[in-house]
């Protein structure tokens, strides 16, 4: 599955640009400040319904414009696919197959695109919440009704936060209890059969990219324990053990929003041991492994876009990683400031200059 074709308007710096891509490398050249990041992040946004720099819809709509526009084709096996967005500062209009969509799942069916960038390196020692994010988004994508699960939890966990914050009924609460731990139970149960899917995958790639047999370790952890071991009866039996530390606090204290993917290498955490160039590795590697996932099941590869290559990867891991993809048959958009830097490679080249492609 390869993009073929993409028409942005009014995108960041980007005016009115129609762009032809290759199926497999295409390389865009320029110095800094002049828009590369801006391609890539439009194709994201497509295929992702937001921005991988975490701008809402005003930010991404060019100064002076008041609305954006992003167009995308693409095939595979003969049967192709349009997509069409239209970016308002509170709102975005999708039409795929020349129908009206409100979620992105038919696209994502079909159209998977994986990013990397120099502030993904940060992943794993960043908070929490940032490891949370990250993987709802990949489960959600690889398991449409995750997303739908999460959603359902996420409203439950407000509503009952607002019961303890303003002291509601009793047996209101019971009601709400039993919503939290039904929703809170399916939540982690999904992302630990996830985890479980993504093990062999992620181990091995990372494997592939480091050589190394340092052993590669990840499990959720959180107060309430391992998903799979437990029943609905025992998160109420939990929630009774911080039943009055809740009232005081006015907020549940339990749950799902409160776990943190812990990840060790050779039985410590990354977070202390791993290098920055590790943990680059180690992200890569993840990125891989949703690709294998993706291709395994439903036979297409995805996407790749790899935002200023040269300054997070030495050549050598450079031309491992794009090796990989060509195995995998992925089409790659990828960013440099340095001209030439891809030039004896089977790639399509661009310059960009002030939101402007030229071959």
């Amino acid at each position: 599955m390869s993009i073929e074709e993409l028409h942005l308007r009014n995108f960041r710096n980007i005016h009115d640009q129609v762009w032809n891509l290759v199926p497999a490398l295409n390389v865009l050249e320029g110095e800094n400040a002049q828009g590369k990041t801006n391609f890539l992040e439009a194709v994201y946004f497509l295929a992702n319904g937001r921005s991988f720099r975490g701008t809402d819809y005003a930010g991404l709509i060019r100064f002076g414009a008041s609305e954006a526009r992003l167009q995308a084709r693409w095939s595979h096996e003969g049967l192709e696919s349009r997509l069409e967005m239209k970016l308002l500062p509170e709102a975005r209009e999708v039409r795929f197959q020349g129908k009206t969509i409100v979620r992105l799942t038919p696209v994502q069916a079909g159209l998977r695109v994986l990013v990397f960038t120099p502030d993904s390196s940060t992943l794993f020692r960043s908070p929490p919440q940032a490891r949370r994010r990250y993987f709802d988004h990949a489960i959600s994508v690889q398991r449409p009704t995750y997303a739908n699960a999460l959603s359902r939890y996420q409203r439950i966990l407000r509503q009952r936060n607002q019961l303890l914050e303003c002291g509601g009924a009793p047996e209101l609460a019971d009601t709400f209890d039993l919503q939290w731990a039904e929703g809170a139970l399916a939540v982690m149960r999904e992302r630990e059969s996830y985890l479980e899917e993504i093990r062999g995958p992620w181990q091995r790639r990372f494997r592939d990219l480091l050589g190394s047999e340092d052993a590669l370790e990840f499990h959720w952890k959180g107060e309430l324990g391992p998903a799979f071991e437990m029943e609905t009866e025992d998160l109420l039996k939990a929630l009774d053990g911080v039943r009055g530390e809740e009232k005081r606090r006015g907020r549940s204290l339990l749950g799902p929003q409160r776990d943190d993917l812990q990840v060790t290498l050779a039985g410590h955490s990354v977070k202390e041991v791993a290098s920055q160039g590790q943990q680059r590795m180690l992200v890569i590697a993840l990125k891989l492994a949703e690709a294998d996932l993706f291709q395994a099941q439903s036979g297409k590869a995805p996407v790749f876009l790899l935002d200023d290559l040269g300054s997070e990867l030495d050549a050598r891991h450079q031309g491992l990683l794009l090796q990989i993809l060509g195995g995998l048959k992925a089409q790659t958009l990828l960013t440099t400031a340095q001209q030439g830097a891809f030039a004896s490679l089977s790639a399509k080249t661009f310059r960009v200059q002030e939101g402007r492609l030229f071959e």
